[in-house]
């Protein structure tokens, strides 16, 4: 048995968390199921394991400290198989949680060893471009059961959803169930930074001397105020329309007539 302190490469003044830390570290780098038919990681992460076995425990610490390698036999099988007891590792941390970790959430203890997920599944649907802006709850029927899934609002197009427990059974438990959402284009409408942007047409009349324009939202059409002077591309913010409840961005697109009918400029101009 080698020194666990040395092991770990802590101090022997180290405190329980920097031991701990350590520990984890080290599990991580050297766990066999991210190196697979690796002997030597297979030895290393005993090795860590027995180590921090004796330093995690206050009195297996205090004796090795007082009595070094001989007071303590070999905690592992010699056969040549991993018999680790991962209850003895514990040392005041569930170790499950470092294999959900580990393995990205697709694994959980099982009794006292180890054991893997089912396999997750990914599932494919498209949406509606106004069901995507404003958030809604789907229902879908995967492998004979029915899922209720919470879409929330403003999700984007190729966003990845997950459910958990909704995958396939395996020993350790259900996998989780991935859901790749493609949101239908819509032609009014469009996403930009995270907000709801629509373009609307201002008359040049209307947009040299003032007046007024509908912009059509999600809801139907509303009637804001132009300024005079207002430019093309200029932003009107629109309360309460957007993403969420939040502004709905209308873009100013200035329409040019053909032919210009100089009495009706002249008419407007005089009204304002």
């Amino acid at each position: 048995m080698n020194d666990p302190y040395d092991v770990l490469g802590v101090s022997r003044n180290a405190t329980d968390d920097e031991i701990k830390k350590a520990y984890r570290k080290l599990a991580r780098k050297y766990h066999p199921d991210l190196n697979p038919n690796n002997k030597e990681a297979e030895r290393k992460f005993k090795e860590i394991n027995e180590a921090y076995s004796i330093l995690s425990d206050k009195e297996k610490r205090s004796q090795y400290d007082q009595f070094g390698k001989s007071g303590f036999q070999e905690g592992f099988s010699q056969g040549g198989g991993f018999h680790f007891d991962f209850s003895d590792a514990a040392g005041g941390f569930d170790i499950g949680d470092l294999f959900e970790d580990l393995m990205g959430g697709t694994g959980r203890r099982y009794g006292s060893a180890y054991a893997r997920k089912g396999a997750d599944i990914q599932y494919k649907m498209s949406l509606d471009f106004k069901d995507a802006i404003r958030g809604t709850t789907i229902s879908l029927n995967i492998n004979n059961e029915n899922i209720k899934v919470k879409i929330p609002p403003g999700i984007k197009d190729s966003s990845k959803l997950r459910v958990k427990g909704k995958g396939r059974l395996g020993p350790g438990g259900r996998g989780d169930l991935y859901i790749i959402v493609s949101v239908k284009p819509d032609k009014h409408f469009y996403i930009k930074d995270g907000n709801l942007y629509t373009d609307f047409s201002v008359p040049l009349v209307d947009a040299l001397f003032g007046g007024s324009a509908k912009v059509l939202t999600l809801d139907g059409n509303v009637t804001i105020k132009i300024p005079k002077g207002t430019q093309c591309g200029q932003i009107f913010k629109i309360k309460g329309k957007g993403i969420g409840g939040g502004y709905l961005y209308a873009k100013a697109i200035i329409s040019i007539p053909k032919n210009i009918k100089e009495d009706e400029y002249i008419k407007k101009a005089l009204e304002v």
